[in-house]
């Protein structure tokens, strides 16, 4: 039931139903989908954690909503200051298994791609990168890479990728570990400076 509340909602925010500011109200949600408040605050939970929503303590839960200004100033140079540590250690950290695992699941970007499906696309790009980043940084770090990163996904799929098309998305992630693997800092650097923004 909680799986089933939790894709409602996510699918009702990423299409736009739910627009940024919205209040989610338990009480009346539960009317609307004829469930329990238990699977509804556990489905929020979720999407909070996601970064498309955020909730008030003793307050409001509301859909995500995040400055133009903000994402451009504050969120994308933190994400891509990570992302450049990760990466530039990733050659000295990650094992067989790691890169088996970003191969995958660049595999799966392609078939996702193939289908023009948006939504797994952006789902495995989160994946790609949280594997790096979350081998390469303290715990503590990670918490704050994630809530980042959760926030950007979540922008992502409200907007839609800047890219020109899907194959890009893909093109992008398969030179990144090529560069990971090459351990080619200086080129990682241009690398991620291009196309995290």
């Amino acid at each position: 039931m909680r799986q089933f509340v939790y894709q409602e909602i996510r699918e009702a925010i990423i299409k736009g139903h739910l627009e940024p500011g919205a209040r989610l109200r338990e009480v009346e949600i539960s009317k609307q989908m004829n469930v329990s408040r238990g699977p509804i605050r556990e489905a929020i939970r979720i999407l909070e954690q996601e970064g498309l929503v955020i909730s008030h303590p003793y307050r409001e839960t509301v859909v995500v909503d995040l400055s133009e200004e903000e994402v451009i100033h504050l969120l994308v140079p933190t994400r891509r200051n990570f992302e450049l540590f990760a990466a530039q250690k990733a050659v000295s950290v990650l094992t067989a298994d790691d890169f088996a695992y970003l191969d995958n699941i660049i595999l799966s970007m392609q078939e996702a791609s193939n289908q023009d499906d948006l939504d797994r696309l952006s789902d495995l790009d989160l994946k790609f990168h949280e594997r790096i980043v979350e081998r390469c940084v303290s715990p503590a770090m990670f918490r704050i890479w994630n809530s980042i990163s959760g926030k950007l996904h979540a922008r992502f799929l409200i907007q839609g990728y800047s890219h020109s098309s899907l194959q890009t998305v893909v093109e992008e992630h398969r030179e990144l570990l090529q560069l990971i693997r090459s351990g080619d800092n200086e080129r990682i650097e241009q690398h991620l400076q291009i196309h995290i923004k």
